[in-house]
């Protein structure tokens, strides 16, 4: 099977070989590589650039400049490459809703993949409380994943999974915290063309005006929100620790972009977004 350059290079970036029988292991190897090593972030929304779909131009961006990006770009990659190996892997739209019950557009993609008559749910694109690893569309099952619990929960009583709509949630502050919910309806990426316009160029949509950066491993995550940089690991006693700090300066925010994040970008850049989404929150 011969795949395009940049899915190869996608593969060939993570250090991945793809057997000629499909597995869960490889798709469990593919999400947790990409969620270590790519940054979810606004950067591109927050400084205007154009944000293109197409395979090349997301492996390019997220590859071979290692700028990472948001769900319409990572879950993009992530689904390409498994459809191209031969997956069995159909798109589905989400509401995030972080816990509140609300009219929310659908503005995350997110990947559902067959395999062996078991349906998991993948996802590379939702930054820090994400899971690291497929979810199996079992519900009320709790999964534990690097560190934290997740469940996917039926809004019907029926407990089916052809009902309507389900909550992707993770256990967070000592009760289950809903991340965002999805449905079983056919998308396509035109329907994928419209949400990505809505998040990248409505004047009030979350990404536009917030500088949001985040990674994750199996042991620690690091998220910076505007001028908030937190920090979640596990501790010594197998607890689960936050530690949320300020970032007061351009210079710290450059180090922790470059640094923390290895983001290539100018310090003139890190000026103008310090500048521009941290000092406000600061009070400066």
């Amino acid at each position: 099977m011969t795949l395009s350059t940049g899915l190869q290079n996608y593969l060939d970036d993570l250090a991945l070989t793809h057997e000629s029988e499909l597995s869960l292991d490889f798709v469990s190897a593919l999400q947790n590589k990409h969620i270590a090593k790519y940054s979810f972030n606004s950067l591109a929304v927050v400084l205007g650039e154009d944000l293109p779909l197409d395979t090349e131009n997301l492996s390019h961006k997220i590859v071979s400049q290692g700028l990472g990006g948001y769900c319409f770009e990572h879950n993009k990659l992530t689904y390409e490459l498994l459809s191209s190996l031969g997956y069995d892997v159909q798109l589905k739209l989400a509401r995030v809703l972080y816990n509140q019950e609300k009219k929310a557009p659908r503005t995350h993609r997110v990947s559902l993949v067959k395999l062996k008559g078991e349906t998991y749910l993948v996802d590379t694109g939702f930054g820090a409380y994400g899971p690291s690893l497929p979810l199996s569309l079992e519900l009320d099952k709790e999964q534990s994943i690097g560190g934290e619990t997740y469940r996917i929960i039926s809004l019907s009583e029926q407990k089916q999974l052809d009902t309507l709509e389900y909550d992707v949630q993770i256990f967070k502050g000592g009760e289950f915290f809903t991340l965002y919910r999805f449905d079983l309806a056919d998308y396509s990426d035109a329907d994928c063309q419209l949400s990505h316009f809505f998040s990248h160029k409505y004047p009030e949509a979350g990404f536009v005006n917030n500088l949001v950066v985040s990674l994750k491993n199996d042991e620690v995550i690091i998220a910076l929100k505007n001028h908030e940089l937190l920090t979640r690991f596990t501790d010594e006693t197998g607890q689960r620790t936050e530690l949320t700090e300020q970032v007061n300066s351009a210079d710290a925010l450059h180090n922790i972009l470059t640094e923390s994040f290895g983001l290539a970008l100018d310090q003139v850049i890190t000026t103008h977004l310090f500048e521009r989404f941290l000092v406000p929150k600061l009070g400066h």
